[in-house]
């Protein structure tokens, strides 16, 4: 995980409504802001920071940080924001409810700050917001990240699981693994005369490889016979995209474990007529496609539709209206959390998911 402190800052449009609310999406690894024009109903502009773990101590110092200088770069006045909604793991949510208040961000005693609840105490308010996005109808959601959330809706309750990973959906388990922003390397292929070429956002200079990237360069060490089915990469240990940044092989160990235990859990769910993903590996379609191919998931979810975060979506729902925070509290209370009954099936089915196909 690439540990140097990088903040990106995009503007969408050139100017904004009367009333803002902002929208906070906290990881392990990343903090990002958006700037939602409530009266226009469309995103103003977007600013980030990754680099290193986030933790309890410094989360809110930072999103203070990141909003109040985001602010002033932006032009945007602390009497036209209306409130700030946050979605985070439950260890440092729970620590922000206690520290943040308005004062904090230098904005009215008025603006209200609201955290999406969570289901238990793995399953964070993060993916709860992603729940909100879900359409009408029966089927299956899953989170990609530091731990893997997934969840069966049927007749509009949620049965849910989640599962703690090594890291490789979220990049903080890579060795130069960083979430999708300006800078990640995502995507990686080989042209036929066998040169590796890359991708990077934003075009610019490369920082790190973005779990999309990684998943994608294991997909060619497969296709090229470099890495067996056991996750053994046979000639050499460093796979090198550029002349700066590398797959280890213990990134692919974190990679085969991580998408051995994505596999079996969705294994455990009932099928479903449909399916939605979110989380870094699907920051591009080929990393879907890589995640595919590596046995991340299986065969009856191919035709899954993802996104990279569903979860800010999900807050900017609760923003724009007061009956989707309510419908956020209802998931939260009525989710049922099945993760204790399924461990026992679920090692089984880790280790049968655990080597790569033989051929993809």
């Amino acid at each position: 995980m690439i540990t140097k402190p990088q903040t990106f800052l995009e503007k969408y449009r050139s100017e904004h409504g009367s009333e803002i609310g902002i929208a906070c999406d906290i990881t392990a690894n990343l903090i990002g802001v958006v700037y939602y024009d409530l009266t226009l109903r469309r995103r103003y502009a977007r600013v980030s920071f990754v680099g290193g773990e986030i933790t309890p101590m410094m989360a809110g110092e930072t999103l203070i940080r990141l909003i109040t200088g985001s602010m002033r770069e932006l032009g945007i006045s602390a009497s036209s924001v209306r409130e700030i909604g946050i979605a985070a793991p439950m260890y440092i949510e729970s620590s922000l409810e206690q520290e943040l208040s308005p004062s904090d961000f230098f904005l009215p005693p008025s603006v209200g700050i609201f955290f999406v609840p969570y289901i238990s105490a793995a399953i964070s308010g993060r993916f709860t917001a992603s729940l909100l996005t879900l359409p009408d109808g029966d089927c299956v959601a899953a989170d990609f990240g530091r731990t893997f959330c997934a969840a069966l809706k049927h007749d509009n309750r949620f049965t849910c699981a989640s599962f703690s990973l090594m890291g490789a959906f979220d990049g903080t388990g890579l060795e130069s693994g960083m979430p999708a922003e300006n800078g990640a390397i995502d995507a990686v292929r080989r042209d036929s005369d066998g040169t590796i070429v890359y991708e990077v956002v934003g075009d610019g200079a490369s920082i790190g490889v973005s779990p999309a990237a990684a998943l994608m360069a294991a997909e060619v060490m497969l296709k090229t016979g470099a890495l067996d089915s056991d996750g053994i990469m046979t000639d050499r240990d460093l796979f090198y995209i550029g002349e700066d940044f590398f797959v280890s092989q213990s990134d692919i160990r974190v990679i085969q474990s991580d998408k051995a235990r994505a596999a079996a859990a969705l294994k455990l769910l009932p099928k479903a007529d449909k399916a939605y993903f979110s989380g870094e590996p699907f920051s591009t379609a080929a990393g879907m496609k890589a995640l595919l191919k590596l046995g991340g998931f299986p065969g009856w979810c191919r035709e899954a539709a993802f996104c990279r975060n569903s979860s800010e979506q999900g807050i900017i729902l609760c923003l724009e209206d007061p009956k989707m925070r309510e419908k956020a509290f209802e998931i939260a209370e009525t989710a049922e959390d099945i993760t204790e009954t399924l461990i026992p099936k679920f090692d089984e089915e880790y280790f049968d998911c655990l080597s790569f196909p033989e051929e993809i």
